[in-house]
């Protein structure tokens, strides 16, 4: 039986995406498989996976327009490398 692996809450943080219209702060809820749930006032509105060494983006499920994708790559990665140095 597949195992669904949680996204955790208590370790979201939030970033400042730049949509087309206007720039909103989303929340990002990791889990521990490396996927993250980005959450746009209440609605999910993509899950994104990083390569193991939190590069790039390898996954998108949602309909995330490029430059929004790149913004949140830049901002995850960007967390992390600030948060663990």
């Amino acid at each position: 039986m597949l195992q669904q692996i949680a996204f955790i809450p208590q370790h979201q943080f939030h970033v400042l995406i730049n949509f087309k219209d206007d720039e909103r702060i989303v929340a990002v809820l990791p889990n521990e498989a490396g996927r993250f749930r980005v959450v746009d006032q209440g609605k999910v509105i993509a899950e994104v996976d990083l390569d193991d060494s939190k590069h790039n983006v390898v996954c998108c499920q949602g309909k995330l327009e490029d430059n929004i994708l790149a913004q949140l790559e830049y901002q995850i990665i960007h967390h992390y490398e600030n948060h663990y140095a």
